[in-house]
């Protein structure tokens, strides 16, 4: 069990998928770019994770029969079917999307416009894998935090820990986006700056609860307090909470967004390195 959590770019990419496809959907498919992008972060983190799991067997040869067999009671099983699944499906997507980008023409003048024709015949149907995509996200963000409440680990044992978690990983995974479109130049949705201050107001209470369930004095006074106060609490909720509030106020400044996902990114970091490490400790 101790090998699946430790890659945190699931999260990130199941987060950053699940927000962008909400606000896609419910602002009446006017940000589709917001999808991609998260999708084409998302892929390559989902990957990664998959490269650590494989990495982290003790007989790195035998990992192919993770993908053989599904195994519903097995951690290492199920996560790894749901990476493998969440990664493919993605690709899917990005392929489909390549097509699209294509004037269909009788004859493909290059080998890229023969595979956008090939494709393009499926592309009405790029509604099924992406609402597949977005089920596999909330198993993306939630599965951690439910496989490590459930163990006999004290810092773990509370059903604040996997809301602490999926909020963690929406945040995280909303600023790994809104940051791939500030640094590219591109227009961040307002509705993004405002969901990422909904999310930093979340998280605390998701935290406070999580500390005042479990014997968190390792993390708020212990060995770990320094990086807790510094890299979860201050740069991860407090300096986000005030940047985000000041970007609102000047109308989404785009040095204020880099600032703010950075902070995102780096305490969500944090936060998951001193949970796993101080469980362990």
């Amino acid at each position: 069990m101790a090998h699946f959590y430790r890659p945190p770019g699931a999260g990130v990419a199941g987060g950053g998928f699940f927000a962008a496809f909400l606000i896609d959907r419910f602002t009446g498919r006017k940000h589709k770019r917001l999808v991609q992008v998260a999708t084409w972060v998302g892929v390559p983190l989902v990957l990664l994770g998959v490269l650590f799991l494989v990495l982290d067997l003790g007989n790195q040869l035998w990992a192919w029969h993770l993908f053989v067999r599904f195994l519903p009671a097995s951690p290492m099983s199920l996560g790894s079917w749901i990476l493998f699944l969440w990664s493919i499906l993605g690709m899917v997507l990005i392929a489909l999307w390549f097509a699209e980008m294509f004037e269909p023409t009788e004859q493909p003048t290059n080998v890229f416009a023969r595979i956008a024709s090939w494709l393009r015949a499926l592309v009405p149907a790029t509604e099924v894998p992406s609402w597949i995509s977005f089920a596999l996200s909330i198993l993306l963000v939630t599965y951690t935090g439910v496989l490590l409440s459930n163990t006999r680990v004290p810092l773990w044992a509370t059903v604040f820990l996997p809301v602490l978690f999926v909020v963690s990983a929406v945040f995280t995974g909303a600023s790994a986006v809104r940051f791939i479109l500030a640094l590219a130049g591109r227009d961040v949705p307002e509705a993004f700056g405002k969901a990422s201050l909904v999310l930093a107001i979340l998280q605390a209470p998701a935290l406070v609860g999580f500390l005042v369930t479990v014997p968190s004095g390792i993390l708020i006074s212990g060995p770990l307090a320094l990086w807790f106060w510094l890299g979860v609490v201050l740069i991860g909720l407090v300096a986000p909470f005030v940047l985000e509030l000041l970007a609102l106020k000047a109308k989404g400044t785009t040095s204020l967004a880099l600032a703010s996902t950075l902070c995102v990114l780096v305490g969500g970091l944090v936060l998951r390195a001193m949970v796993v490490i101080g469980g362990q400790m």
